[in-house]
C-alpha cells in the first residue's frame, strides 16, 4: 500500500502500534513483574522526580484523568514496586516512594526498550533519525498551535 496516500495520524499510529506490541511482548516474556506500558510510565515518572508529583500533571501528561493515575498508582503499590509515605511534617501529605523492586523494573524495562530501539534503527543512518527527529517536532509543534 502506498504510504503517501494514508492519513497521517494513521502512520504513526500504526508504527506506535508495531513498536508498543513488540515492546509489550518482550517485556511480558523478560520483565520480573508484568506491568502495562501506562503502568510503566507512571513508575518511570515516579522514579525521576525531583519533587513532589501533582496528580493533575501526570495525568494531563500521560491524557488520563486523575483517578485513573491513582488506580494505577493502587495496582504499583500492590506490586511492591511504589509505596506511600507520610509526611512528618504535615500527617495529611502523603509522598509516593519507588522501591528497590520498582527501580529493579524500571532498570529491566529501560533494558528492554534500549535494545529495540537499537534494533528499530538498524539500517537507517544519523542523518535519517536527524530527519526524523525534525519532522516529528516540526508536526507536533504544528498542532500544538492549532
Amino acid at each position: 500500500m502506498e504510504q503517501d496516500n494514508l492519513p497521517l495520524g494513521m502512520v504513526v499510529g500504526q508504527m506506535m502500534h508495531e513498536m508498543i506490541r513488540v515492546l509489550k511482548k518482550r517485556d511480558s516474556e523478560q520483565a520480573e513483574v508484568a506491568l502495562s506500558i501506562e503502568q510503566h510510565a507512571v513508575l518511570h515518572i515516579l522514579s525521576k522526580r525531583e519533587s513532589d508529583v501533582i496528580l493533575k500533571e501526570m495525568a494531563d501528561a500521560m491524557g488520563k484523568d486523575k483517578s485513573a493515575i491513582l488506580r494505577i498508582i493502587d495496582v504499583l503499590e500492590e506490586k511492591e514496586l511504589v509505596r506511600r509515605a507520610v509526611d512528618p511534617k504535615d500527617r495529611r501529605k502523603k509522598y509516593l516512594m519507588v522501591t528497590k523492586k520498582g527501580r529493579r523494573v524500571i532498570e529491566k524495562f529501560v533494558k528492554i526498550e534500549a535494545e529495540l530501539r537499537t534494533e528499530l534503527k538498524e539500517g537507517l543512518t544519523k542523518e535519517d533519525m536527524k530527519t526524523f527527529y525534525k519532522v516529528v517536532n516540526h508536526i507536533k509543534s504544528k498542532a500544538e498551535q492549532m
